[in-house]
């Protein structure tokens, strides 16, 4: 295996110390140099994408999910489709109606985040994809209960505006 340029030549052919394959490895080579513009280009518009979506992602998660989330979970309904799916350590739900009651049943709570990562996924609109996001952190239920936590949203552009996006999925796990 060789890596150059975020990509590898996974040829199980290929071993640094057989001779007999140079004249391969040359050709592999060359034919990597043709495809270095290529990847240049990918990268550059892999670059992009992250780019626009991690800002998008960091207002998502920190100004206004989990703020929500501790002050009026009510105020989140209107992300959720109907056939959106929730799932609070192991409780899942599908459409906003239930989980509008899941989110009523949980105790009030504070987040703090600690990280977040945020990945393009493909979508009909390659320079505006849907959004892939983790985030970690520490919640506390009832100003007592103190748990890290690891949630998973996935956003998606929404059918009838492809300037919004709705929460397709959404998966939160207690891990303390």
């Amino acid at each position: 295996m060789s890596f150059r340029k975020n990509t590898f030549n996974n040829n199980p052919n290929y071993n640094n110390n057989n001779n007999n394959n140079n004249n391969n490895n040359n050709n592999n080579n060359n034919n990597n140099n043709n495809n270095s513009t290529t990847n240049e280009n990918v990268d550059a518009k892999l670059k992009k994408i992250v780019e626009t979506i991690t800002p998008r992602a960091e207002v998502f998660i920190k100004e206004f999910y989990y703020p929500k989330y501790d002050s009026s979970r009510a105020d989140l309904i209107g992300l959720y489709k109907d056939h959106s799916v929730s799932i609070w350590n192991g409780t899942e739900c599908k459409g906003p109606e239930h989980i509008g009651k899941l989110l009523a049943e949980i105790p009030h709570s504070v987040h703090v985040v600690e990280t977040f990562d945020a990945q393009p996924v493909p979508s009909d609109d390659k320079e505006n994809p849907n959004i892939l996001i983790t985030a970690t952190g520490k919640v506390t239920y009832k100003t007592t209960s103190q748990h890290q936590f690891h949630q998973t949203f996935l956003l998606v552009k929404d059918p009838t505006n492809s300037n919004l996006f709705y929460l397709s999925y959404d998966c939160i796990r207690l891990i303390s």
